[in-house]
């Protein structure tokens, strides 16, 4: 079964299940991802929460969040502002296709722009494409994780975050 950010946060609420004992950026390594301190609002388990970190640094196995393990996530903004609690795009398409460009999972990015999947995903190298309102942007190399935050920080490899403008 496949569940998007919409269905995930309505079943958590609905069974009054939290995916997160706790919410402490200091207890999960890279989580920060280079971001300004989170908002009272960021901190509040749910679907929205703490957009531009790493989500799987406490999205895992023995993580924080290791009652929700995702496979891939992320947050899309809509320009090169360096903030990670505000800008974010909500409605993005957000593709990740295999190395061969196949499509594995399509999601939404909801109102903070973050996406996220539980989906087991079967591939060896993995892209992503973002897209809205006739703007596309994808990946020009494959890469081994679906934890863009990892890598879309200003200090990780990719050297920014995903920006849609």
């Amino acid at each position: 079964m496949r569940m998007n950010t919409r269905c995930c946060a309505l079943l958590f609420a609905v069974l009054g299940l939290s995916a997160c004992a706790e919410v402490n950026l200091d207890k999960a390594a890279g989580a920060a991802a280079g971001c300004e301190d989170p908002s009272e609002d960021n901190l509040i388990p749910q679907a929205p929460m703490l957009p531009g970190r790493s989500c799987m640094a406490c999205h895992r196995q023995g993580g924080q969040a290791s009652g929700a393990v995702w496979t891939a996530s992320g947050t899309v903004y809509g320009s090169g502002s360096s903030a990670c609690n505000s800008g974010g795009l909500e409605g993005v398409k957000v593709e990740l296709a295999d190395e061969n460009r196949k499509i594995l999972i399509t999601l939404y990015t909801n109102r903070a722009g973050n996406f996220f999947t539980a989906e087991p995903l079967q591939y060896q190298k993995l892209i992503a494409r973002v897209s809205k309102d006739g703007k596309i942007k994808e990946m020009s190399s494959p890469v081994p994780s679906g934890d863009c935050a990892s890598c879309h920080n200003p200090t990780g490899p990719a050297g920014a975050r995903i920006y849609l403008n």
